[in-house]
């Protein structure tokens, strides 16, 4: 029986490029992208980009090595780097502060754009919609539909940071799923909630949530489903602390909204 096949690689790790004149490089890849140099040597000079780096290489150097393989083009070659569409107009607007023509633009269909200029070696780099190749990270994805809240949370502890810069996005993100969630206990339950006094309805909402163990788990469960692996992790750290600051958090936001949950109650009443 034949051996299974190792795992396919997850990522590319390494992208190497050439250029004989290794300043000019530093300078455009450093200065101009905006890459973090991660070392300079002898005959190559490094960046970091997201999960992997940028080798440059002088190809002189590079086809001379004994330690490693040799390596080194003929003429130019391409690399593609992935930056967000929102910001396709605002790269082609630093590239001619920089006096860097854009050689070309493409439009792939379905919002994804490409700006295509020449390094100073002469090679094609281009700037891409990042999800063109649908490549993103599924927490890169998760954080791109969240709603941004501008909270200061640099003095802030891991419990407190994770329930602003997490858990307050998210609530906010799923807002129509809580007030439905709620509305539809309120209705299984027939209290006659939306002809009760304001007080009353408020203080129904806060024993809701505090007392139906299934609709908490439910909720929370949805919270969950939206964490990345790192959130998660401090999720599972701080477990107790973070349900415990949670649910105050729902209740506030179904009894600040408590018109709404009337109207989605009366609607769900009148459908049935």
């Amino acid at each position: 029986m034949p051996s299974p096949r190792p795992t396919p690689p997850r990522a590319v790790l390494e992208t190497s490029l050439y250029a004989a004149d290794l300043d000019a490089a530093a300078h455009f890849y450093g200065t101009v992208l905006g890459l973090n140099p991660a070392l300079r040597a002898e005959g190559h000079v490094t960046f970091r980009c997201g999960p992997g780096v940028v080798h440059v290489f002088d190809p002189a150097d590079s086809r001379e090595r004994a330690s490693l393989p040799a390596h080194g083009p003929e003429g130019a070659t391409h690399v593609a780097f992935a930056v967000p569409t929102a910001q396709v107009a605002a790269w082609r607007r630093h590239l001619a502060r920089h006096d860097i023509d854009v050689e070309h633009e493409h439009d792939w269909g379905e919002g994804h754009r490409s700006l295509y200029v020449r390094d100073p070696a002469g090679h094609s780099v281009e700037l891409v919609s990042e999800n063109l190749w649908g490549t993103r990270e599924r927490g890169e994805r998760l954080r791109d539909v969240r709603p941004v809240l501008d909270l200061d949370t640099a003095e802030a502890g891991p419990v407190e940071r994770f329930q602003n810069e997490t858990l307050r996005p998210i609530l906010k993100l799923l807002n129509p799923t809580i007030l439905r969630l709620v509305a539809e206990r309120l209705v299984r339950y027939g209290t006659g909630f939306a002809e009760m006094d304001p007080v009353d309805q408020e203080r129904r909402l806060r024993n809701l949530l505090k007392e139906d163990s299934r609709l908490k788990r439910t909720l929370l469960g949805t919270v969950v489903g939206h964490l990345t692996e790192d959130e998660l992790d401090t999720y599972l750290a701080h477990e107790d602390e973070v349900r415990r600051r949670t649910v105050p958090m729902l209740v506030q936001r179904a009894q600040d909204q408590r018109d709404q949950v009337v109207a989605l109650v009366q609607e769900r009443a009148d459908a049935t």
